[in-house]
């Protein structure tokens, strides 16, 4: 489907309606954190007002074209205040414009949250009304009308910063790119283009707010051409997301934190999973570890991460000195072993999962398949303990650890502590945590360096973002499932994976993913959504190892998933709809997955383990065996 921007002058026109009289120059200075709160205000009431002529056309069953009109209106005021609605408040964001999916929520006690706002009634009223739920409609309608007066109150309560205000715009450059113009955030109507004007016109006008001290010259330059470029008379499928990314909203991002910088506004001091001292969200650092890090082991010391690699290659912490971490997560495949599912302990069989890779494993807010721990201290503990896996205990490992001088002497340096339970862990999270690497030839493209990816790939990232929807579950730029721009939660999808490849006969796999762990219908074969990065190194795929080649995995996604297949599974997340990719389509996407390849500096074992008295475990075989 496509959508022609046959309406720009009107939603332009729309746009200034209520904020002529907010953040304009004044005959006297303002103080602008006042003048973005007084902005923020008036346009609330405006949504307020928008929404409930929605909520009244709705309930006089007012036509197909009415709804929608009232729709965009309202959703375009929300869209000029995203920027400082999902900073401050994060939640309320989540349940006014959240995907119209429901989810449970592992820290709340396995609560279920019902889809709520925005995209729910989206599904409703597009491309047609649907007449047979309009007692949902209301209900929605009314609960919106609600939440919109409540955040009111929320706004007249709320203290802002300076500095807060400036990260709740740059982080919008990001969400833009990453939820935007992806089609995330509408889904059904494909508005994703000019809403995606309605949020960088909410940056203007707050910007407008600061411009008595100094002119916002470059900033409002960039603005003009990110407009103009988005007003281009083009579909959602064809806009040139590639060119957008690099050459307009890199820019922006680089011009609006020299602004900051000009203002003498500091970033804020709390700890987030964006570096704000980055002037653009492709830099190799952008991203904070210590953000997605148990609060007892952020900052490690670098003799940390050292420990930690080579008590990974070492099989000491199995349960027969003979199989290390490096068994199954090998660092020539990307730290994955080649195989659908990894040999089991002692070769008994197979291990119930595929060994997903390492690299940037650090960025995510939940871990495993099935989302069952939060931080990779836990997991580590988790896989050594596992029968099928390395089979020890963590207890017993130090005892055998302890009877090393040379790994005593590490531990010291690393923690001024002897071997524990707790120091094994931590040196292990510490080296995991090492493996990050954003330096691919993506990223490089996206800061300037335009031969990094062949014109193959360039296309295939376009269609990635665009037609083929890859983009709303594996956002840019990790290209994993924790969703941007605060990263506070790491999401799963119901994709109906097949058993075995064959189509003709497909039987969704037996296992059950997040249903195992959390035990709600809604996540019955529900399983984390894994960063395609280094995915080129990383086959077989799919949590069961199904594909072996990702031209098998374009293909399911083609199809529409499980449903496109035969399967029919009444949770199923991915929309089931055939994505209709020619063949160079999809031959373009491959290569655009392989320009995401990058492993640079992570690859070398360590060079030696260090050795013991004991003679039962200096006969250990490094890197283990099966």
């Amino acid at each position: 489907m496509k959508y022609m921007f046959l309406r720009r002058a009107s939603f332009l026109l729309a746009a200034s309606i209520g904020i002529l009289a907010a953040c304009q120059p004044a005959e006297k200075e303002v103080d602008p954190v006042q003048a973005v709160h007084h902005y923020l205000q008036l346009q609330t009431d405006t949504l307020d007002q928008r929404f409930q002529q929605l909520q009244q056309r709705v309930e006089a069953h007012a036509p197909a074209a009415e709804l929608q009109q009232s729709f965009e209106q309202a959703r375009d005021r929300y869209k000029n205040i995203e920027p400082l609605i999902e900073l401050y408040f994060p939640v309320f964001a989540d349940a006014v414009n959240g995907p119209a999916i429901d989810e449970q929520e592992p820290h709340e006690g396995g609560k279920v949250n019902f889809a709520t706002g925005f995209q729910v009634i989206e599904e409703y009223i597009y491309p047609v009304v649907d007449t047979s739920a309009q007692t949902e409609l209301v209900k929605e309608t009314r609960f919106l009308a609600g939440m919109i007066g409540r955040l009111r109150q929320l706004i007249s309560n709320n203290q802002m910063t300076d500095q807060h205000i400036f990260q709740a715009m740059r982080l919008e450059v990001l969400r833009i790119m990453a939820l935007g113009v992806s089609g995330f955030d509408s889904p059904v109507a494909l508005r994703s283009l000019p809403e995606s004007v309605e949020a960088l016109q909410g940056i203007e006008h707050i910007l407008n707010c600061f411009e008595q001290q100094v002119p916002a010259t470059e900033v409002k330059a960039n603005l003009a051409r990110a407009y103009t470029f988005l007003q281009k008379d083009v579909s959602f499928n064809d806009f040139d997301r590639a060119t957008f990314f690099a050459d307009i909203m890199t820019p922006l991002s680089k011009s609006l934190y020299a602004y900051q910088q000009t203002l003498g506004i500091a970033n804020r001091p709390l700890i987030s999973a964006i570096d704000m001292s980055k002037d653009n969200f492709f830099e190799k650092d952008i991203f904070t570890a210590d953000y997605f890090s148990n609060p007892d082991n952020r900052q490690p010391q670098p003799e940390a991460a050292r420990l930690g690699k080579m008590l990974f290659f070492d099989p000491i912490l199995s349960g027969n000195n003979k199989r290390s971490c490096a068994s199954c997560h090998q660092p020539g495949r990307a730290f994955t072993d080649g195989r659908g599912k990894s040999l089991a302990f002692e070769g008994k069989g197979d291990v119930s999962r595929n060994a997903p890779t390492l690299i940037n494993a650090l960025y995510q807010r939940m871990l495993f398949y099935d989302l069952r721990t939060m931080f990779l201290e836990d997991q580590a503990a988790d896989v050594m303990a596992n029968a099928t896996e390395m089979h020890g205990h963590i207890d017993e490992a130090v005892i055998k650890i302890s009877k090393s001088e040379e790994y005593q002497v590490l531990f010291k340096k690393a923690y001024n502590k002897p071997v524990t339970n707790r120091t094994i862990q931590l040196a292990l999270a510490a080296y995991i945590r090492s493996l990050s690497s954003m330096n691919s030839g993506f990223d490089r493209y996206m800061r300037g360096e335009k031969t990094a990816m062949p014109a193959e790939a360039v296309a295939g990232f376009n269609v990635f973002m665009g037609k083929a929807k890859c983009a709303t579950c594996h956002f840019m730029p990790l290209f994993n499932g924790t969703v941007p721009a605060l990263y506070m939660k790491s999401e799963s999808e119901v994709l109906g994976v097949p058993a075995k490849p064959d189509t003709a006969h497909a039987q969704v796999d037996t296992d059950l993913g997040k249903f195992n762990t959390y035990h709600d219908d809604l996540n019955k074969n529900a399983f984390k959504t894994p960063t395609i990065r280094n995915a080129g190194l990383t086959g077989p795929y799919m949590h069961n190892g199904v594909y072996t080649s990702l031209e098998q995995v374009i293909d399911f996604y083609n199809r529409g998933g499980g449903a496109g297949i035969g399967i029919d599974l009444p949770n199923q997340t991915l929309p089931t709809d055939k994505l209709e990719l020619t063949a160079q389509e999809q031959k373009n996407i491959i290569a655009f997955i392989h320009s995401l390849t990058d492993t640079t500096g992570l690859t070398t074992p360590p060079r030696h383990l260090p050795a013991f008295q004991d003679a039962a475990l200096n006969a250990r075989k490094v890197g283990g065996e099966y």
